[in-house]
């Protein structure tokens, strides 16, 4: 198991952040290229196709990671189910599509979101794969379809975005990563689906699914519910904003938190009943998160208006507040990330199901009088300030779960708080004594903010990280380190 982990960490942390750096180089290019109304109407469009998309899951790659002897029957019937149930959600989003479009007021979002939806089945094709190789720890496996895919996709979304192509080079790009990773999935794994089909005990498999489906489902309903709102009040220019300013500032938190839920996921699930080996490995991944993602949002959150004037070009100034906002929100909430995988190992299951219902419920009415109020800011405050409670009462169960208390947590993490506020300091007094200007001065003081920023960061974490400092060099050192050949 020790072998697989260091193995996935080395595949995930090189793979993922090579991507990060091509993602967010092709992100800037395109976004050059394209109008924010284009980003409007691509978010619009996953708002249907990523709350479908749940359905090629159904829950049941949740189960086949939780449930330690699945057998090769359960597999097929796991398989054409999630099939079938994206066919039947394509078919009815393609008929719903003009009705959809109506209501956005939005008529090119017809075919948009007829052809994107073409997505749906082939994300359900490579469900039972890539379950399977993440319940045996072979993540280094995924993180090589990942690598494949985004490699796909770049070429197609730059020729043609610089074609002219506008909201059709995202749709493209998202067609054709969908079909590379599939392909990789499948090949890697070495599984396909037969028709001999059916379990005694898959009654059982479905009641643990089909609360994971029904978390999962309400939480993408809830990633897309702002944006729901927003299409009623503001025009695609300002949506497109929203959007691009809520997933610049998300990737501190999702592409370093993610690729340690990766190994949580199954990690917790093999540990699922010994609760001193689980404790040890939440703190322990709590810490390396914090120690990461905690510093890039600050950065973010302020030196976001020289960012944006480097990376974009002006027309894309009026998300600077957005992105500050959005980047103070992740500084609170990059701990929930790791939430889920212990309640799910421990099969509280339908505790996340009602708490994501809760949240279903609630968060409608905040967005909608945060949009009525102020627009796209206010639905950006009203997620900043109210989402963090429900992240509160996630947390208080899951600790219960792993025999932790507040103070614990506390403990943990202040460490990191403390350095990363003098860190805060420093950087506002780069901004203090070098002013903005021209693209040159912008270009300076991003540069020297930075340097002296992560300095002051790295120097404290070595000093007075406690713990933390000699884990981030551990892994490091899995990182450097030629990793062994995991046994199937």
């Amino acid at each position: 198991m020790r072998d697989r982990i260091i193995k996935s960490v080395f595949w995930l942390v090189w793979s993922r952040g090579a991507l990060q750096v091509l993602s967010l180089l092709t992100t800037l290019l395109v976004a050059r290229l394209l109008k924010p109304a284009d980003y409007g109407l691509m978010a619009l469009a996953g708002v249907w196709t990523g709350t479908i998309s749940m359905l090629a899951d159904m829950g049941l790659g949740a189960a086949i990671v939780q449930y330690r002897d699945i057998n090769e029957r359960e597999l097929n019937t796991c398989f054409w189910l999630t099939l079938s149930a994206t066919l039947v959600g394509y078919a009815a989003l393609y008929a719903a599509a003009p009705s959809l479009a109506t209501w956005f007021s939005s008529p090119d979002l017809t075919a948009v979101l007829r052809v994107a939806a073409l997505g749906l089945p082939l994300i359900a094709l490579r469900q039972v794969p890539d379950s399977l190789l993440r319940k045996r720890l072979l993540l280094d496996k995924t993180a090589q379809a990942e690598i494949i895919a985004t490699l796909s996709i770049i070429p197609v979304t730059l020729t043609l975005a610089w074609a002219g192509f506008g909201v059709w080079a995202l749709v493209g790009g998202f067609l054709i990563q969908n079909v590379a990773q599939d392909a990789a999935l499948i090949w890697f794994c070495g599984w396909w689906p037969s028709l001999r089909v059916g379990s005694p005990r898959f009654r059982e498999l479905l009641r643990y699914s089909r609360q994971a489906l029904g978390a999962r489902m309400s939480w993408s309903f809830y990633e897309q519910l702002d944006v729901f709102v927003l299409g009623r009040f503001v025009n695609d220019q300002s949506l497109g904003l929203y959007s691009m300013a809520r997933q610049l500032a998300s990737m501190p938190l999702t592409k370093v938190s993610v690729v340690v839920n990766q190994l949580a996921g199954p990690v917790m699930a093999r540990l699922q009943q010994d609760e001193h080996a689980m404790r040890t490995w939440f703190l322990r991944m709590m810490r390396l998160v914090g120690c990461i993602t905690i510093p890039l949002c600050i950065v973010l959150m302020l030196e976001a208006d020289d960012m944006v004037a480097i990376a974009l070009s002006p027309k894309w100034a009026g998300m600077v507040p957005l992105l500050q906002l959005f980047a103070a929100g992740a500084l609170l909430r990059w701990l929930e990330v790791l939430l889920p995988p212990v309640l799910f190992a421990r099969y509280r299951v339908q505790f996340v199901f009602w708490w994501t219902m809760t949240l279903l419920a609630c968060m409608p009415f905040v967005f909608w009088a945060g949009a009525a109020w102020q627009g796209v800011f206010g639905v950006a405050l009203a997620w900043v300030t109210v989402y963090p409670m429900f992240v509160v009462w996630m947390a208080r169960e899951s600790i219960k779960e792993l025999g932790v208390t507040w103070k614990t947590l506390w403990q943990e993490v202040q460490p990191m708080v403390l350095v990363a506020a003098g860190m805060a300091v420093c950087i506002l007094g780069v901004r203090l004594v070098l002013p903005g200007g021209d693209g040159a001065a912008q270009l300076g003081r991003l540069i020297a903010a930075c340097g002296i920023g992560f300095g002051v960061y790295a120097s404290g974490i070595y000093w007075r990280g406690g713990p933390v400092a000699a884990e981030f060099w551990e892994v490091t050192g899995w990182l450097f380190r030629r990793p062994k050949t995991a046994v199937s």
